[in-house]
């Protein structure tokens, strides 16, 4: 198989993904009505491990080759991820909730430069400004009064613990496979939730919609989707499929529109259009040589 039709089908299976997780945010909000959205990621995380440890079992990948802090780490981290991410669209709706959490990438680059001292170029920080007023617009901060500041907060808190799981995920996925680093995080984030919150407070009397919504966000929302990215991953350069990627809070957006009937105001529309392209800029332009993988927590 040629190059060009091998990327090709990198990014047709990082889209999917992208379409996947979009979907996903919009399943897992409908679904807060009868669950919480701790409890929804918890449901997820735990269905996450349950098909990806057999899959690296099978793969012969199970070794954690003495990073198991990291992999709790990074349980943990993903433990936050999602609840953050979670909370954020259940007070602003999938569209601003989403778009925030995509700062993520934005604050990575202020730690590789701060901390770990590498060199990014200076379309990367215009980009970054224009992000940060995407966010403003999406999150309508002018409207101090009426603004829903613990979604923002939560919001900022998912992409900070977004950030740390990409930054996590870079630092393991140097010694480990792919399906190894997750399967493992995701086994750890299932037992932080079994201690937060025992399965056996789990909420009772769930109607089958409930439950298909649950799988659905589980599988389709979070397994599924992680193997079709590892795919691209495969086929085509991280900054290409992060770029894909940013497609997610556009997805997620409509998907909203059409599944609950949210919608955006114009000035939110634009908004989270400039934080998609700030972000796939970055992806795309703005990181140095060594990228840090863009593998989904969503």
């Amino acid at each position: 198989m040629d190059d060009r039709r091998k990327q090709s089908i990198g990014i047709a299976l990082a889209l999917s993904a992208a379409l996947l997780w979009g979907i996903s945010g919009a399943v897992a909000a409908d679904a807060f009505s009868d669950v919480s959205p701790a409890r929804v990621a918890q449901a997820r995380a735990l269905q996450a491990a349950m098909i990806l440890l057999p899959l690296a079992w099978w793969r012969g990948e199970l070794r954690m080759q003495g990073m198991a802090p990291w992999l709790v780490a990074l349980g943990v981290n993903l433990a936050a991820v999602n609840v953050t991410f979670y909370w954020a669209l259940e007070r602003l709706g999938v569209g601003p909730g989403a778009t925030i959490q995509f700062l993520g990438p934005i604050l990575v680059l202020g730690w590789m430069v701060v901390v770990q001292h590498r060199v990014v170029s200076n379309a990367a920080w215009w980009a970054a400004v224009l992000a940060v007023i995407g966010v403003g617009l999406v999150s309508e901060a002018w409207d101090v009064a009426n603004a829903d500041w613990v979604g923002v907060a939560a919001g900022l808190a998912a992409a900070v613990s977004f950030a740390g799981y990409l930054l996590i995920g870079e630092h393991v996925g140097r010694k480990l496979p792919a399906v190894t680093v997750m399967a493992w995080g995701f086994v750890f984030a299932s037992v932080f939730w079994a201690i937060a919150q025992p399965w056996w407070s789990f909420p009772t009397g769930l109607d089958g919609a409930v439950w298909g919504k649950l799988i659905w966000v589980g599988i389709a929302g979070t397994a599924i989707p992680f193997l079709l990215e590892i795919a691209a991953l495969q086929r085509a350069a991280s900054g290409i499929i992060g770029v894909v990627a940013t497609a997610e809070p556009v997805i997620g957006a409509t998907a909203a529109w059409i599944m609950l009937g949210q919608q955006l105001s114009v000035l939110q529309i634009v908004g989270g259009l400039m934080v998609v392209v700030a972000v796939a800029s970055i992806q795309r332009w703005g990181l140095p040589q060594h990228e840090v993988p863009y593998e989904a927590a969503r």
